[in-house]
């Protein structure tokens, strides 16, 4: 008989904590600590006694323990409905049940909480170890185990039946009655029924019953359920064939009705089923998955949904992995495919499909708080819906696509987040808004209608379609396309109309918020072809306007070239992002011009659009807006273009005799000259060296661009000579000569400033007449090879690095040398030289083709030296000479300077033509006139505007005879 153990404590841990809210639910109405009573059962009499008991007593919660392990072998008529949580514990024995029929009723106030081992008799018509009925709450903590089935066709026993409106807590190991015998059929672990809740915790464990050749049992079946709904967290399983001749269980089965799978744990089909199934076609079934559906080995389908017209809506959570496809009804037109939950995801879109994993879709839908990101290719028409959170296409890669529309409702999100370039082409319409998210590209090229925020966070947004949206571009984000923004434009980052070369028209205010609006121009004239952003209402704040070259060589403005049409109240101050100051203001170089910003038009003052013009002065300001054109605002490069043939015809010039070899001719009135040899010159073979440098400032008479430059020079020359003619008259001496030098130039005008350096080398000739009678004639000719680089400091650029160039020159030479008495003589002497410079053409990084015009001179040269020579015995007995003078000479160039072709416009400048120069210097032999060191000092200066122009120079040289 049933006896009263004893009062105590309540044992805790019936109930995992992880398990739904209806755990939570239990721990608040009947918390752990409660006074619980104890009592005994060895038959079914004491068990309803005990209940009755239980029920009657003062105490909030009970226990039953088993004494001893006993058949329930009748109908459990007479077990009282627990009115308070009653707990029975067969406590290491077993109660088994072997009839067909019998509940443990449960309510809302008394859940049974069922510990220990619970199993049913085996039989061709095998019975359920535990049956729950009556509405209310049962916790299983133990072992349950349906009977198993003796007979073939045969069905076993279901571990655990939970009745309508029932909820089954599990936090045991649960199984389905197996088959014993061939052809005998497997049961359920768990048969849920209209109404009914099943949570599987962490640690449950459901099994359906094994088979062996006939039906296997589910995990868990949901038998003509209208509202039931299962949550699992542990795992579920179907059952095995053990004959291998047919599939296994499911892992869980759905029939006609209403219902609701939440699983964050491991549902899994038995081989060859799946692990979540339907046989029914007219079922509304729903499946939120953040664990793991895995069809059974052999199987193709996870989950699937008999054709028919049923609904499924299934919802992925993050964590979600599905292993096999997901086949829902073929024939329905309401199956949902949902991406859900609080925590960020990333789904493969490429998996939607009717031969993909996810197949026969008809609707797709976004909801939770989270950001699902789509990577893949999707290829299914059908739209979207954005209900909460961000759907965003692309995960920062180079896939995640859409083939429909997406609808995005009030408070949602569409981003969009690709590395690379992305065309979308579905409609957004909706409350919600669009985000650019990535690096990459996004260009939307249908007519959208949605109305929430757009906001470029990062990479490009392009609008090739048009919007209806208010859109704010953050810093790192850029504003494109060619179509219209039907809303404000809030500009802290980009704005690039038409990828730059289109016209983006923002049907709205625009508001500078210290953002860019970046244009790509034809720099050229008025009507060049530009990106231009349209405001069909007003502007305001503060923007820049960058500019950029797209192959434009410039050209002379009137109006200018129009990038900004503000067609309300221009309001908007927008500055310019050029390539330097001028005057203040921001420029741009494009080929041989450069351009500035300027509000309103020439012919249309008060537009309030803006223009791009290369006009040197605002004609807009104080005068007329008429006024006539002005000269051109010309590119800081054009400066170093016009004088880059003058500075290395600076190089190319030939100097004189004198400069080359020293004194050779000497007066018959020096001292102790031998009367033999008087008048005679010193000649012989030799070899002679020189050294050369100088600095040149020229102001040049003309000049396009008012250009002045100074000119740095050295320069070693050397050869070799010989006498190939000697008779009475005089002496021939021919020879060949190299050199190598450098030239560095700083420019200066009013439209910039730069440097060019050029290096040069090369090789001539030499042939003189020597006369007997004191005269000479000097013939000579060089040619010279040019590196050149051009520096702009305006700029900060190099222009050219290493630009070839040649040059070549002549000079014809003569003079005659008449004794003044004493050592004295003077030289009277003239010279004509000719020299022609030129460089390849090339193309400067600012579109400028620079090509040379002229670089041709024709200098003349008249001038008398007076010059003193010494000639004596050194005590070694060899003769000495010494030679010192000073010379004047008039310079004047004939031709017309020099000029380039920088674009469409020629560049000159022309030196001074008439210039004097004063020099002196030395020569001194010794050794019988085998060594000789030789040098002269001289200045030369322009007679036009005298000084402006200007030169000094030394020269040093040395020769040896043999």
């Amino acid at each position: 008989m049933q006896s009263k153990i004893s009062r105590g404590i309540r044992r805790p841990g019936v109930c995992a904590p992880q398990v739904s809210s209806i755990t939570v639910a239990v721990a608040l109405l009947f918390p752990v600590g409660a006074s619980a009573a104890e009592y005994t059962a060895s038959n079914l009499a004491e068990l309803q006694a005990a209940v009755a008991a239980a029920n009657a007593d003062g105490d909030a919660n009970a226990i039953i323990r088993l004494t001893g392990s006993f058949t329930l072998n009748t109908t459990l008529t007479g077990v009282p409905t627990p009115t308070k949580p009653i707990t029975l514990d067969t406590d290491g024995f077993v109660l088994t049940k072997d009839v067909p029929l019998g509940t443990f009723g449960t309510s809302a106030t008394g859940p049974w909480t069922f510990n220990g081992t619970y199993v049913a008799t085996a039989g061709t018509n095998a019975n359920t170890a535990l049956a729950l009925s009556a509405g209310g709450l049962a916790i299983f903590n133990g072992v349950a185990t349906g009977g198993d089935s003796t007979a073939a066709g045969a069905a076993a026993g279901v571990a655990i039946s939970v009745f309508p409106n029932t909820d089954l807590i599990n936090n045991g190991s649960i199984k389905g009655g197996n088959a014993t015998v061939a052809g005998a059929n497997g049961a359920a672990g768990v048969n849920l029924s209209v109404g009914a809740t099943l949570v599987n915790s962490a640690t449950g464990l459901i099994v359906g019953g094994d088979g062996m050749g006939g039906s296997v049992g589910n995990g868990v079946a949901f038998t003509n359920t209208v509202n039931g709904s299962l949550v699992n967290q542990g795992t579920i399983r179907g059952g095995t064939d053990l004959s291998g001749t047919t599939p296994g269980g499911a892992g869980v089965r759905l029939t006609v009705g209403t219902a609701t799978i939440q699983n964050s744990g491991l549902i899994e089909g038995g081989t060859g089923n799946a692990a979540i199934i339907s046989g029914s076609s007219a079922g509304t079934f729903t499946v939120t998955n953040s664990g793991t559906l895995r069809a059974g080995t052999g199987y193709a389908n996870a989950v699937e949904f008999a054709t028919g017209t049923g609904s499924l809506t299934l919802e992925l959570q993050a964590g979600s992995n599905i292993v096999g496809n997901v086949v829902s009804h073929s024939g329905a037109t309401n199956d949902t495919f949902r991406l859900g939950g609080d925590t960020n995801s990333v789904f493969d879109v490429s998996a939607i499909g009717d031969t993909a994993q996810y197949r026969y879709f008809d609707n797709f839908t976004k909801t939770g708080a989270s950001t699902w990101a789509l990577i893949g290719t999707g290829t299914v028409a059908a739209p979207w819906t954005v209900d909460q959170g961000t759907l965003q296409i692309g995960n920062g890669g180079t896939s995640g696509s859409l083939a429909g529309n997406v609808v995005v409702n009030t408070g949602a999100t569409l981003a969009f987040n690709r590395s690379d370039a992305y065309t979308y082409g579905g409609i957004v319409s909706g409350a919600g808004g669009l985000a650019q998210n990535g690096t990459g590209t996004t260009v939307l090229t249908a007519a959208s209608t949605y109305t929430g925020p757009t906001t470029i966070n990062l990479g490009t947004l392009a609008i090739d379609g048009s919007i209806t949206s208010p859109v704010t571009v953050n810093a790192a984000g850029t504003l494109s396309g060619a179509g219209t923004i039907f809303g404000d434009v809030t500009n802290t980052g980009t704005v690039t109309p038409g990828g730059g070369s289109g016209v983006l028209t923002v049907a709205g205010n625009y508001i500078g918020n210290g953002g860019l609006v970046r244009v790509n121009t034809v720099f050229g004239g008025d009507t060049s072809a530009t990106g231009r952003l349209v405001v069909t209402g007003d502007t305001s704040g503060t923007s820049q306007i960058r500019a950029v070259n797209v192959g434009g060589s410039g050209a002379a403005t009137v109006d200018g070239i129009k990038v900004i049409d503000v067609q309300g109240a221009s309001n908007g101050a927008f500055t310019l992002a050029g390539d330097y100051t001028f005057q203040g203001q921001q420029a741009v170089v494009a080929g041989a011009y450069a351009y500035r910003l300027y509000k309103n038009g020439v012919s249309t003052p008060a537009d309030g659009d803006w223009y791009l013009r290369s006009t040197l002065a605002d004609t807009t300001v104080g005068g007329s807006a008429a006024s006539s054109a002005t000269a051109p605002l010309l590119s800081p490069t054009v400066p170093l273009y016009e004088a880059y043939s003058s500075v290395l015809q600076r190089f190319n010039e030939l100097g004189t005799l004198q400069q080359r070899v020293g004194n050779r001719s000497w007066s018959p009135n020096a001292a102790v000259q031998a009367e033999q040899d008087a008048g005679k010159p010193i000649i012989g073979r030799g070899a002679w060296a020189r050294v050369e440098g100088s600095n040149t400032h020229i102001d040049p008479s003309t000049s396009t661009t008012s250009a002045s430059y100074n000119v740095r020079m050295w320069k070693f020359e050397g050869g070799v000579d010989a006498p190939v003619i000697e008779n009475a008259s005089g002496t021939l001496v021919v020879g060949p000569t190299f050199h190598y030098g450098v030239a560095n130039s700083n420019v200066s005008s009013m439209f910039g400033n730069g440097a060019i350096d050029a290096s040069g080398y090369g090789f001539g000739g030499t042939a003189t007449w020597y006369g007997n009678n004191g005269s000479y004639v000097d013939a000579r000719a060089t040619v010279t090879w040019y590196d050149t680089d051009i520096r702009s400091s305006t700029l900060s650029a190099k222009l050219t690095n290493g630009n070839r160039g040649s040059g070549v020159a002549t000079s014809v030479e003569a003079g005659h040398q008449l004794a003044l008495g004493g050592n004295w003589s003077i030289t009277p002497q003239a010279q004509l030289a000719w020299s022609q410079v030129r460089f390849d053409a090339f193309t400067d990084q600012y579109g400028a083709n620079v090509s040379r015009d002229n670089g041709n001179s024709l200098v003349s040269r008249l001038g008398v030296s007076l010059d003193h020579e010494t000639k004596w015995m050194a005590a070694n007995g060899k003769t000495r000479r010494s030679h010192v003078y000073g010379i004047t000479n008039l310079y004047y160039d004939f031709l017309h300077g020099t000029s380039a072709r920088v674009a469409d416009i020629s560049v000159v400048s022309k030196e001074q033509a008439l210039w004097a120069g004063l020099g002196v210097g030395a020569s001194m032999n010794w050794d019988d006139d085998h060594y000789t060191v030789y040098g002269e000092l001289l200045a030369r200066t322009s007679l036009q505007n005298f000084g402006d122009s200007n030169a000094i120079g030394a020269k040093l040289g040395v020769r040896v005879k043999w």
